[in-house]
């Protein structure tokens, strides 16, 4: 899945290769994180999921505003490509997300 991501990525979105790079590692993490915290294999990303994740970078992982921003934004691009493989229609629609500060 990272693989078709990163060609989403590159041919559709037309992002930069350190972008590309940043993002699937990002994506990498989340699906870690997730596959870890849910014990199962991600089929879809809600805002549920999204605001645990949000919380674990916070509060676990002590992150800062800035890379936790950088994380959100690879979400809302992987939301995007799902969205785009004609996902269900429950998945949410990529929108700006509010300042964590």
């Amino acid at each position: 899945m990272i693989e078709e991501f990163k060609k989403y990525l590159l041919y559709k979105e037309h992002k930069s290769s350190s972008t590309i790079k940043t993002y699937s590692r990002c994506i990498e993490q989340f699906i870690d994180w997730y596959h870890s915290s849910k014990n199962k294999d991600i089929f879809k990303l809600d805002r549920e999921t999204i605001n645990g994740y949000k919380e674990y970078l916070m509060l676990v992982e002590k992150m800062n505003a800035q890379t936790i921003s950088v994380r959100l934004c690879a979400l809302a691009m992987f939301n995007k490509f799902f969205y785009n493989k004609n996902a269900p229609k429950n998945y949410i629609l990529r929108k700006k997300y509010e300042s964590i500060n």
